[in-house]
């Protein structure tokens, strides 16, 4: 019976390591295929901290809750792509910087949605707060 339960937990455990193992990954693809800083966030759960009244938060969470999803899309396309073009490059012949236009216009397009983030979040805060969503970014990064 001891073994039974030893081994139980220990699978349990794997499962929970490789959750973890998952989120940190996920983490990592996101920081990895978009070069650009996540300010949206650190606005979001510095609120407080920031003084951002009910209004801006808002203004914030219809942001987050519209782009994060098209965002997490390229972000796995992106990864895919990559993934494709290794593979590729160890078996076929094809040329390897034609099939890395998809995902570097893939990329691109996570630039441009990050930068309009950005500039979307220069509306909603005020310099001030702005300025110290900057100044978190920095300090945690």
């Amino acid at each position: 019976m001891k073994k039974i339960l030893i081994a139980i937990t220990l699978i349990l455990m794997s499962f929970s390591s490789l959750h973890a193992m998952n989120m940190g990954m996920q983490k990592h693809a996101l920081k990895h295929a978009n070069p650009m800083p996540n300010l949206m966030r650190i606005a979001i759960k510095n609120a407080d901290i920031l003084g951002i009244d009910a209004k801006q938060m808002t203004a914030l969470r219809a942001w987050s809750d519209t782009n994060k999803p098209k965002m997490m899309k390229m972000v796995k396309k992106v990864m895919h792509e990559e993934a494709m073009l290794l593979e590729n490059a160890l078996t076929t012949d094809n040329d390897p910087v034609k099939e890395a236009e998809v995902m570097l216009e893939t990329r691109k397009k996570i630039i441009e949605m990050k930068a309009n983030c950005l500039a979307n979040l220069k509306t909603i805060l005020t310099k001030e707060q702005y300025q110290n969503v900057v100044n978190i970014y920095r300090s945690v990064r």
